[in-house]
This record gives structure tokens, sequence and C-alpha cells, in this order.
């Protein structure tokens, strides 16, 4: 006669059934951390300040294109342009001194105002010839970009071209070398008004007669060779042969 009571065997079961269901829920709660984790640094980051947008330099705020001609800030740019064209005529009187160096930081931006005073608005005249619709507001605003730019050329020029013509053993390099950085500047500045003119008669339509229009400019491109050349040739004492 068996006299003890045999233990139930649900009751058996109980605590690894405990520990399975324990170690069943325990994983939940690091998985939904682990879910929601990623989704803050993400947050975050998107709602993060946007990066401050950079400011053009000077050089950069001169010589930008405009969408529409100004007549105050077109003048003022072209004065800027004659401005830094003086430092380099400053540069050429170095050798001479004295009086040469009025007449050098004169004579330099001579040419730039003669080849807007005289050839822009014959160049506006021809191309009326060819029914180009190029307007003086217009015009202004591509002499004066041209004028900045070949300031700016001249302008960094001028502590180079003060060495070679005060250093310089010869008259006649140091005249070359001077009217060396005079023709890189006036490059720059024949191309830039080109390309600004050429520019404006696309958005009128005019480059539908096209050959007209090359040869037009391409005639002004010469014509503001020769008057640019014949300026500083008659003004700058280092070329005409007074400072020889």
């Amino acid at each position: 006669m068996e006299t003890g009571v045999p233990e139930p065997v649900g009751r058996r079961g109980d605590a690894p059934a405990s520990r399975e269901a324990g170690v069943a829920t325990e994983p939940t709660a690091p998985a939904t951390g682990a879910s929601a984790g990623p989704t803050a640094p993400a947050t975050g980051a998107s709602a993060g300040p946007a990066a401050p947008a950079g400011h053009p330099g000077w050089t950069a705020s001169l010589l930008a294109e405009r969408p529409a001609p100004d007549l105050r800030g077109d003048l003022s740019r072209f004065g800027v342009g004659v401005g830094l064209a003086s430092l380099y005529g400053l540069a050429l009187g170095a050798r001479q001194g004295g009086v040469s160096f009025a007449h050098h930081a004169a004579g330099v931006p001579a040419a730039l105002v003669a080849v807007a005073c005289l050839g822009v608005p014959a160049l506006t005249i021809v191309l009326t010839l060819f029914d180009a619709t190029l307007d003086a507001p217009r015009a202004l605003s591509a002499t004066a970009r041209a004028a900045a730019a070949t300031g700016l050329v001249l302008g960094g020029l001028a502590p180079a071209a003060a060495l070679f013509v005060v250093t310089s053993a010869s008259n006649l390099t140091a005249a070359l070398m001077g009217l060396l950085g005079l023709a890189v500047g006036g490059a720059v500045g024949v191309c830039v008004l080109l390309r600004d003119l050429r520019a404006a008669l696309q958005r009128d339509g005019g480059l539908l007669r096209l050959a007209g229009h090359g040869a037009a400019l391409l005639g002004f491109a010469g014509f503001a060779v020769a008057l640019a050349l014949r300026v500083w040739w008659g003004t700058l004492p280092i070329l005409n042969g007074d400072a020889l």
C-alpha cells in the first residue's frame, strides 16, 4: 500500500514551461529596440540645418553676366576697368618716373575709352544694316564687361610689368614686354565683348544672317585692335620712343 501522494505531472512541467516562456519573450524587447534604434539618427540627420551657400567674390561679381542691363552698374563696372588699367600704366611709367607716371596712367585706359566711344557705336550702326536688333543698353553692358575683364588682366600683370621695365637693360626689351601685356589684356577684352554681343544677337534671333553678322564682328575686332594700338603708340612714351 502506497502512502505517498504522487506529484502531479503538470506541476513538474510548470518550471520548464515558465522558463521556456521567459526565454521566448525575452528577445522581443531587444528586437523592438533594435528596429526602433536606427530611425532616430536618420530623423536627426534629415532635420539638420542645410549648409549655407557661399557668396561670390569681388572678381566674380565684377565679371558676372547680368540678366538685364543696368546703366548705373555698367558705368561702375566700366570705371573699375579703367582704374585697373591705370595701374598697368603706372607700372610702365616706373622706368622713367616723374611725369611719365601720369602719361602712362592716362594712356593705357585711353584705348578702352576710345574703343567704347568710337568702335562700339560704329559696330551697332553696321549691325543695323544686317537687320540686327542690338539696342544701346545691351551694347553698353557688353562694353562695360569687356573693359572690366581687360582691367583685371592688366591690373594683375602690373607688378610683373613694373619688374620687367625697371630691371631690363635694353629699352627695346622693356617696350616689348610692356606691349605684350597690353596685347594680352586687349585680346581678353575683345573676346569678351564679341562673345557678349554674339549672345545678344542670338537672343534676338539675329544669327539667322550669320555670315553678315560674323563679318561685322570680325571687322570690329580688327578695328578695335588697330585703334587701341594707335592710341597706345601715340600716348605711351615707352612705346613711341620718347622714353627710349
